[in-house]
């Protein structure tokens, strides 16, 4: 940059504005209806509408949404509606009193009536069409993606069982949401303090070509993987979505060179930085939303390197030519990432 600076080279120096092909990331919607749908209170559903009552933009079940009531404050929420029906957006979120504040913060600027910043629909969680039986099995406030997988197995026609655990039936979301959605007879509900779930019983009748999906704690979503292992389960076949990122910080993180492909250029990558620091400090900066690798904003494609991957939303397959670069780096110390940028 220095270089072409004093050479007189400032043709192109700086890369020119150029609005994107295809419709806005993000749209204004209002907020139709909050409804509080746990015995406590504590789960709030809220419903999203557009300004003009035309539909939303289309999405499939797994999907998620940005929400942004403020600027500067965003969080991400799966979607719970039909996705059938796209006069709606519904999401459910958990007032939690001990942790960071951020869904205390969202329950108290939500109102109804208010409009509001969301995202087009993303879905990193979707549904294996090749499957013949699906498991759903939902904890807590995890039960939401499930909700809008459950409504297009239903009207697919294909076999599925809902099983819904959590700790207090009070504390539960969208019970009575469940005893009415039309395929109500397919729900088994369990609470810690009246009929505990045993997971083996669920998981030990595997048959090729069943699929699970779970959603929920991270520590409960670990156990469920190590059930199924342990029963015979192809790793292929469960699928999970976090809602937040589990504890890396005791990973070992070794230097490392990125070298772009298309632009001829390589950057050193310290121990103490991420990938995307160390590309925007050297003018190549990548889009980046949540920084832990749960959003899949950051995905770039990498040509060549031993990879560890340390996200939480890439699956097997992608995860041969994709890379987080928040959160992901080389696998050996000193080693080498081509990207195709």
């Amino acid at each position: 940059h220095k270089r072409r600076i004093s050479d007189g080279d400032t043709d192109n120096l700086v890369p020119q504005y150029k609005v994107p092909d295809g419709p806005p990331p993000v749209m204004i919607v209002t907020l139709k209806r909050r409804t509080a749908c746990s015995g406590d209170k504590k789960i709030v559903k809220y419903e999203f509408a557009s300004v003009d009552g035309s539909p939303l933009p289309s999405f499939d079940a797994g999907a998620h949404i940005d929400v942004t009531p403020v600027p500067q404050f965003i969080r991400q929420y799966s979607l719970c509606s039909d996705p059938a029906d796209t006069s709606t957006y519904c999401i459910g979120v958990l007032r939690e009193d001990a942790g960071r504040g951020g869904s205390t913060r969202l329950h108290k600027m939500l109102r109804e009536g208010k409009p509001v910043l969301i995202s087009r629909p993303r879905n990193h969680f979707p549904l294996a069409e090749e499957a013949n039986k699906s498991i759903l099995l939902a904890g807590g406030i995890g039960i939401t993606p499930l909700i809008a997988m459950a409504h297009t197995l239903h009207a697919q026609g294909k076999e599925f069982v809902f099983y819904y655990k959590a700790r207090t039936r009070a504390g539960a979301g969208f019970i009575d949401d469940l005893e009415h959605f039309p395929w109500a007879d397919k729900v088994k509900l369990y609470f810690s303090d009246e009929n505990r779930l045993d997971v083996n019983d669920v998981l030990h009748q595997y048959q090729r070509g069943n699929h699970l999906y779970t959603c929920g704690p991270a520590e409960s979503m670990d156990a469920v993987f190590a059930s199924a292992i342990n029963l015979g389960w192809h790793e292929d076949a469960l699928h999970r979505e976090y809602f937040t990122a589990p504890d890396t910080s005791e990973l070992e993180s070794h230097p490392f060179r990125l070298t772009l492909k298309r632009s001829a250029v390589e950057i050193e990558v310290p121990t103490h930085k991420k990938a995307t620091e160390a590309l925007q400090e050297a003018g190549y900066p990548v889009n980046t939303k949540c920084s832990d690798g749960l959003c899949g904003v950051c995905a770039t494609e990498y040509l060549k390197g031993d990879v560890d991957h340390r996200d939480f939303v890439l699956s097997k397959d992608q995860r041969k030519h994709k890379i987080i670069l928040c959160c992901s780096r080389a696998a050996q110390a000193n080693g080498d990432i081509v990207l195709d940028l």
